[in-house]
């Protein structure tokens, strides 16, 4: 179907609006019936018309609806051990997006992404976020490499982003980690450039002041 008839389809049934036009009456009136009844020169097409319509109208919304039943919604961080690590990950499904953070207890850093990937879960409804005490998991994951995260898709892992090369040491923002994990396809963000830049200017800038500061004493 044309892009025009498509378009007055759905005029036609109140899909979208039409704006109001003022046809001249030779223009819709054929012949002068004995009844003096007007004929809408479309009227026949539009039989046609409307059957295609409705099928490709239909066809359309039950593809649309099958696409929408199929996506999962998470919205949530949950909890994994090695029980269930190859169901959880390796096993989402297909073109299912897993976010894992290995953490440790007691760490600052971890505790902070682990409230940080609270906020991501809920913006980000079809992308699976879990968590998992490292020593659980993978027993001989090194302290020194938490926190870390671990992005997966179909069964593979795509990205590994580990410990304070990523995330720094002391602190990291909600808006800088939503960058990290963006990069890896893992979600969506709105973000136009990495926030790290800005924090890193700054800290120059501060640096600078408090050097000039020096200097003047």
């Amino acid at each position: 179907m044309e892009d025009t008839e498509w378009t007055d389809a759905l005029k036609k049934y109140g899909i979208i609006k039409e704006e109001p036009k003022i046809v001249p009456d030779e223009e819709i009136i054929v012949e002068e019936q004995p009844n003096n009844k007007k004929i809408d020169p479309n009227e026949d097409d539009l039989d046609d018309l409307d059957e295609e319509f409705l099928r490709s109208y239909r066809n359309k919304r039950v593809m649309e609806m099958k696409l929408e039943s199929n996506k999962k919604i998470f919205g949530e961080v949950f909890e994994i051990t090695a029980a269930n690590y190859l169901q959880e990950v390796n096993q989402a499904g297909d073109g299912i997006w897993v976010v894992l953070l290995l953490y440790r207890q007691g760490h600052q850093l971890c505790h902070q992404l682990q409230e940080i990937f609270k906020e991501l879960a809920k913006k980000n409804l079809e992308t699976k976020f879990l968590k998992s005490i490292a020593s659980t998991c993978m027993p001989n994951f090194p302290d020194d490499n938490l926190p870390a995260v671990l992005v997966y898709q179909n069964g593979k892992m795509i990205k590994q982003l580990i410990g304070p090369i990523i995330f720094g040491i002391n602190s990291i923002t909600n808006e800088e980690v939503e960058w990290i994990i963006a990069k890896t396809g893992a979600i969506k963000t709105t973000l136009e450039e990495d926030p790290r830049k800005q924090m890193i200017a700054s800290r120059k800038f501060y640096q600078k002041f408090n050097e000039d500061s020096e200097d003047s004493d």
